[in-house]
């Protein structure tokens, strides 16, 4: 078995040190051997647990979700079909919030065709106004 000190697993997962150790308290990462010297000793599982992490965080999945489907997988497993269910509804989610950033990308590309409109919208002149700009 391959033994890591923290700065080495640091490295290879691609987080800082102190998200080693909050892993640890979260529970996400178990809490690692210590060398005679009192380091820290990380086994190759716990790299496999970090990439995991960091894989799932790019998904969007949340610490509590991941410790969730680890605590879970742990405890009676899950199977496929739960874990494609519990993708499904990330991606439903992760739609919405889309379609909530695209109705505000909307407002601010009309502010701006307003600030720039030569006959604007009374709001805008208000805001202009308020923001003490001339228009």
């Amino acid at each position: 078995m391959t033994e890591y000190l923290r700065g080495q697993i640091a490295k290879m997962a691609n987080v800082n040190m102190e998200t080693l150790r909050y892993y640890e308290e979260l529970g996400l990462i178990s809490t690692p051997l210590r060398s005679q010297a009192g380091y820290r000793l990380y086994s190759d599982e716990v790299l496999s647990r970090l990439v995991f992490i960091h894989n799932a965080k790019l998904c969007g999945f949340t610490l509590k979700e991941i410790k969730k489907a680890l605590t879970k997988s742990e405890s009676s497993g899950i199977s496929i079909d739960d874990f494609v269910n519990v993708v499904d509804k990330k991606m439903d989610r992760v739609r919405g919030e889309i379609a909530k950033q695209e109705i505000k990308l909307t407002a601010i590309a009309d502010l701006r065709k307003n600030l720039l409109a030569t006959d604007k919208h009374p709001g805008v002149q208000s805001t202009l106004e308020i923001l003490k700009m001339d228009s």
